[in-house]
């Protein structure tokens, strides 16, 4: 087949591929009703100019967090009475300092002066402005990536008539907040708890509906990625299997997305969630070893070890590399209550080999065996 052959095939199994994009918002969200309930009491009251809640949202990933705020964000849009509040959304994984965050929502309400401007005048200026309108929803996405918390005290302080969502993958985030933001910052917490099985198929299968023509996906197919998303309980990582089962069957000129399709993007795809160790920096690789020494111990005798090893960060800085290799899945965090430097927790070593597909694989069959 010749490159303009290939450019030219008009056939396609999927009716709507933005179905399957990360930043996608169904019309229906389901299994989220209570937790989007909660998202609404918070923004309600700035529809009558009066300041909203807090929220505290958190939970893995994968679980619709993010896609649920969105949701309740894209229908306040729609909601006349609602023209004259304005939305904020800032990712703090990107945006990650007091100063991009404060250009942020002020881009948000139309300010784009600020390049003289210092962090606290900026917050000045938004508040001129937010004083004029209905109130603004500030939604602060992953906000255990900002690398200072400044920002909290000036949105808290500062900014009137407003709504404050924030949403972290972390269960523990927020106790090591600075005192002068934790007396401020009251939210009301809400907890995303993983799918089941059944609820990752459900969703899946509305997915397929939104992005695929009828009849393209065999069932074993399909179930084959349902139970992959199930082992890491994360919808995400379906979707992407989805995507990629049907692009595979489409370069093999198949009308249907058969089970060995399913299974060469489930081989070709052995790390969603967790980065390889090419992937890792100097410092996360010292403290791999670390944890590696050190497993089964409390943070405190974990710092101790890391500053005879020649390690130079603080034990503040030092927790938060641990939160995020945890999230990558090479270590365990586990809550031990008390310890001599206030609450704890016990790190478990679990290994560059723990990235792998196989290995759960390994560890379900092994599971089913005992």
């Amino acid at each position: 087949m010749t490159m303009n052959e290939f450019l030219s095939r008009e056939e396609s199994i999927f009716s709507n591929p933005d179905a399957l994009d990360p930043d996608f918002v169904p019309k229906v969200l389901p299994h989220r009703e209570d937790e989007q309930k909660e998202i609404i009491y918070a923004i309600k009251p700035l529809i009558k100019s009066r300041s909203g809640g807090q929220l505290l949202i958190k939970g893995q990933s994968g679980v619709g967090k993010t896609v649920s705020v969105k949701k309740v964000l894209r229908e306040l849009e729609e909601t006349e009475e609602a023209d004259d509040i304005t939305i904020a959304f800032v990712n703090c994984w990107t945006t990650n300092t007091s100063y991009k965050i404060a250009v942020s929502i002020a881009n948000s309400l139309g300010f784009r002066f600020t390049q003289n401007l210092n962090t606290s005048e900026i917050f000045d200026k938004i508040k001129e402005i937010v004083l004029q309108r209905q109130g603004i929803v500030v939604v602060l996405d992953e906000v255990d990536k900002a690398d200072d918390y400044d920002f909290l005290y000036y949105i808290l302080e500062v900014i009137p008539k407003k709504s404050l969502i924030m949403i972290t993958n972390e269960m523990q985030w927020g106790s090591n907040l600075d005192l002068r933001i934790r007396s401020r910052l009251m939210p009301s917490v809400v907890e995303f708890k993983t799918y089941s099985k059944l609820e990752i198929r459900s969703i899946l299968a509305q997915r397929v509906k939104y992005a695929f023509y009828e009849n393209t996906w065999s069932e074993d197919a399909f179930e084959n990625i349902v139970d992959m998303a199930a082992k890491y309980h994360d919808v995400r990582v379906g979707i992407k299997l989805l995507k990629s089962a049907g692009e595979i069957a489409e370069r093999d000129s198949s009308k249907k997305v058969m089970k060995k399709h399913a299974e060469d993007a489930i081989s070709k795809t052995e790390n969603f969630k967790i980065k390889s160790s090419d992937s890792f920096t100097e410092e996360e690789k010292l403290i791999l070893n670390v944890c590696k020494e050190c497993s089964g111990q409390r943070i405190g005798k974990l710092y101790d070890y890391y500053l005879s090893v020649g390690g130079g960060k603080s034990e503040k800085t030092l927790k938060r590399k641990l939160e995020s290799l945890a999230k990558k899945g090479v270590i365990d965090l586990e809550l031990s209550g008390e310890g001599l430097r206030g609450k704890s927790s016990i790190i478990k070593y679990r290994g560059l080999e723990a990235t792998k597909l196989s290995d759960f694989e390994k560890k379900e069959k092994k599971e089913k065996q005992d």
